[in-house]
This record gives C-alpha cells, structure tokens and sequence, in this order.
C-alpha cells in the first residue's frame, strides 16, 4: 500500500510538471509571436514598433508588480526606455542580481531569436518568480537600443542604467544578461567555435546554451552554468577565454563590465549557430520552443539556488 501511494505521488509530480512546459511554452510562443510577428522590426527607424515593443513589455511586466519603474532617456529628439521590476530580497535586499534582455532588434529583422527570444525568457522568469521568497533582491531589466549603430555607445540602454547604478554606488553581485535563447539544432557540425580553442569545451551540435564571462565574472559564471546543469534538461557550457576577443562584449553584460560590475552572458552563441543572426528570416518559425522551455525551466531552477548562496563573490 505505502509503495502505491509512493508511485502515485511520483506519478502526480511528473503530471504537474508536463503541465508546468506546458504553461512555460504557451507563454514563450505568446511573447515571441506578439514581438517578432505582430510587432517586427523595433529600433530607432521602426520607433513605433519600438514604442509598441516598450507598452507589450510594460503591460507584461506590470501583472506582477505594480511598482514598475521606467527609465526614460532622450536621443536626437526621441524618447527611450528602460523598464525596471524589483522583488525586493527577505534577508539581503541591498544585494542585487540584476536579470536583462534587450528589447531592440537590428533594421530590417523580427528579431525572433534577437532578442524576442531573451525578452520572453526574462518575461517568464518575472511570472514564476514572483510568488519566490528571493534571498536578495531581484532586479528584472528590459533594455533599449543594444543594437547597432548604438551598441557600444553611451546612447545604448543597459550602458545608461548600468551607469545610473554606478553613480547611486548600487551593489549589483551580478548582472546576468539573456542574450539569443531560441535557436537548437541536433544536426552535427552545426556549431562553429570563436577560438581554436574552445573545440576542446563545446559540443559540434548546437544543442545547448554557453555561459560566457570576462576573468572577473569567471567564478560565478561557473557556479552558475553548474545550477542549470542540475536539472539535467540542458547542457550549459561556461566559457571565459584565455586573452580578450571583442566576442564576448556583444551584448547588453559589457555594460556592466564597462560600470565595474561582475556579469556574465546566456546564449545560444548568436552567429556562432543561428544562420539567421541579424536576417529578415529571424522569425519565429525557427525557433524551437522545446528546448528553450527546458533552457527557461533550468534557469529559474538556478537562479533560485544562485539568490539562496551564502554569500556571492568573484
């Protein structure tokens, strides 16, 4: 009797979580399908794509906390913005893990993958997240303009929040950005490597996300990618090369790296795999929503055991 009841709560636990993928699934597919198909190309020259990017975003995040804040800047006559939602830690609230994506796409592309993608895995994150008894606090950032011509400018949007957070001298233990999270292939050969070197640590099928960091981050990089290999869903591959390679700075991490902040990246590798990398074909039919549910499932499951730590160090 004592072993049926025993199979029957294994039974029931499995059910529940088939129906969680599911929920995290349908979710992904609504925002990637409202961003890079209703939506399309968002950047300064689509501004009010853009603008309907920042209100989806906005009324998203807004669900699960009221206290939204916007940070608003101006360029050449137009007005961007940064969305910001909190969950405030129970025990060290002045310890902040900033989670971001970048909401901006390159001129002409739907930006599926880049970064659709990222947005609608940060968006995920926040909705089963937020019943979470978060250790430290949780600051959740959709950012603005990461894409050319303003990567790597003053104007981009993570630079511009991650440069208020210097200047109000914020303790951010880490900033994680989500960077590319949709495109998986099982197809050999199918992942190309930026170093000789890195052959050595990654896979040739595109089947898993890399942890990428500059020397700094290196260890809570590590410590990071182990979580999400906890699950046992995903394979997580951190990587921090040997001597600089301007690879590692595309995205909205540099940022911080730029304010003296520890981060590290997520990703699918970008260029490194997708075919589609900045093309008018990064649409969401080339996505493959199974493996990104279990690369979101994974992340929530080490973003929880990354807040509970003792303690958070480089």
């Amino acid at each position: 009797m004592r072993k049926r009841r025993q199979n029957f709560r294994k039974y029931k636990k499995l059910i529940l979580n088939r129906r969680e993928f599911k929920s995290i699934r349908d979710h992904l597919h609504l925002h990637v399908e409202t961003l890079a198909s209703q939506i399309g190309p968002r950047n300064s020259l689509h501004y009010p794509a853009l603008t309907k990017a920042y209100r989806y975003i906005e009324q998203q995040m807004s669900k699960f906390n009221s206290e939204l804040s916007i940070q608003d800047y101006h360029h050449e006559k137009k007005n961007y913005h940064n969305l910001i939602l909190e969950f405030m830690g129970n025990e060290l609230p002045d310890e902040i893990i900033v989670i971001g994506a970048h909401y901006d796409t390159v001129i002409n592309s739907p930006g599926a993958d880049d970064n659709a993608s990222g947005i609608a895995c940060l968006l995920e994150l926040i909705r089963l997240l937020h019943h979470y008894p978060n250790k430290r606090t949780l600051r959740f950032a959709a950012f603005t303009l990461e894409e050319p011509p303003f990567f790597g400018t003053e104007q981009m949007g993570s630079f511009v929040y991650a440069r208020s957070c210097r200047n109000k001298n914020e303790n951010i233990a880490c900033m994680i950005a989500l960077e590319m999270l949709g495109y998986y292939t099982e197809k050999r050969h199918s992942q190309k490597h930026p170093f000789p070197h890195a052959n050595q640590q990654y896979p040739d099928k595109g089947n898993f996300i890399a942890l990428i960091s500059n020397e700094r981050s290196r260890h809570l990089n590590k410590t990071f990618a182990g979580y999400v290999k906890e699950t046992s869903l995903i394979e997580a591959h951190p990587y921090t090369p040997i001597s600089y390679s301007p690879e590692i700075e595309l995205s909205d991490h540099a940022s911080f790296w730029k304010n003296d902040y520890p981060a590290f990246m997520i990703t699918d590798t970008a260029f490194f795999r997708n075919p589609n990398y900045h093309e008018i074909n990064d649409n969401i039919e080339t996505i493959n929503f199974r493996y990104f549910t279990r690369t979101v499932f994974s992340l929530i499951h080490a973003i929880k055991r990354f807040d509970q730590q003792d303690s958070i160090q480089t």
